[in-house]
């Protein structure tokens, strides 16, 4: 009896959960829409999209452009510098930017450091060479020499036709005429060779000129013993000018040299070179020179202008940027300022005048 009346209760309570079981599943059914239709989904993307486009390229360029100007009117349009070194806003009082550097090669100025940046210091071409530390290019420049000029066949008159052939008499008679002399044409001069790339070992020759640094020039064995002290005047025109090409070809060039080549090499330098004087950074637009660089350059400029070299020395000093916080990065001269502030005290002849930015 008692297990029997057990069964009844368990059977009840199992239809009780069915029941609720039932229940649930349809008020889920009622309320699951499936997640929601296609074309709603569509729509909040839509909108999505239209708010966040206005919000991020509409309304937050705007707002970081109004602070900028209200702000930061100097930085925000280029930190642009007059002639008198004061910032401007106007970019045509402008002489250049105190963030981008500028080709100077007056005697007069100091120079900045080399430029791979399109024709150099091209803001709209920023950029490096892309050689590395071991290229032969980057470090003993290169040559080209363009191809020979194509033949040109002699163009016939206007109307002119061709003769008519001769007949058998006539050929026989020609035949036995005597020939006209034929005049030899002048053979075209071949191309000349042009300098392609320059190269750290030439612009250390052009620096240390450029500045009263004294070296010497050396023939060598292909593994780089000294032979012979090689008088510089041998790669120079009867004007004192370098050539180039020929020092850039008897510079050593290890991948394709003969193996009797003695190359060409500078050494003895009375002070180290900089490295920032003779390659060009990976911007190609960077406005500073290290004070060493600088300090280098100060006889030129100070010759040029007739100053003293401690006046210049000084100018130096008051245009060097220090690292930032103090000790990120290292100290360098703002060549621009540091200019403008030469013509300030020491102006040079008009011919020589700061050049206006591009």
């Amino acid at each position: 009896m008692t297990n029997t009346k057990a069964s009844d209760e368990n059977r009840q309570l199992n239809a009780t959960d069915s029941r609720t079981a039932s229940r649930e599943s349809q008020t889920i059914d009622a309320t699951d829409d499936r997640g929601g239709s296609i074309l709603g989904h569509i729509w909040t993307s839509i909108g999505v999209t239209l708010v966040l486009g206005t919000i991020c390229c509409g309304l937050y360029p705007l707002a970081i452009w109004a602070v900028s100007q209200a702000v930061f009117p100097i930085q925000a349009n280029g930190s642009l510098v007059k002639k008198d070194g004061t910032f401007t806003t106007d970019d045509k009082q402008a002489v250049g930017s105190y963030l981008i550097g500028q080709s100077f090669s007056a005697s007069g100025y100091f120079h900045p450091r080399p430029s791979a940046a399109g024709a150099g210091y091209d803001a709209s071409n920023s950029g490096g060479t892309n050689l590395g530390p071991l290229s032969d290019k980057l470090i003993n420049g290169a040559t080209q020499t363009p191809p020979p000029p194509a033949t040109a066949s002699v163009p016939q008159p206007a109307g002119a036709t061709a003769p008519a052939p001769a007949t058998a008499p006539a050929a026989s008679a020609a035949a036995s005429a005597p020939s006209a002399p034929q005049v030899a044409s002048a053979p075209a001069s071949p191309p000349a060779e042009t300098l392609a790339f320059d190269g750290i070992r030439l612009r250390v020759i052009h620096y240390c000129l450029e500045n009263g640094i004294t070296f010497k020039l050396y023939r060598t064995k292909p593994d780089g013993t000294r032979i012979v002290e090689v008088p510089l005047s041998k790669y120079q025109d009867k004007n004192g000018n370098l050539l180039d090409t020929k020092l850039v070809d008897d510079f050593p060039h290890p991948p394709t040299d003969p193996t009797d080549k003695n190359p060409v090499i500078a050494a003895d330098f009375a002070t180290i070179i900089p490295g920032d004087a003779v390659t060009g950074s990976g911007s190609g637009l960077d406005p500073h020179i290290s004070p060493e660089n600088a300090s280098l350059q100060a006889q030129r400029v100070a010759n040029a202008r007739k100053l003293p070299k401690e006046k210049v020395l000084e100018l130096i000093k008051q245009n060097t940027d220090q690292p930032s916080l103090g000790f990120l990065g290292d100290p360098g001269v703002n060549v621009l300022m540091l200019n403008i502030a030469l013509d300030k005290i020491a102006p040079l002849g008009a011919t020589a005048a700061l050049p206006a930015a591009k």
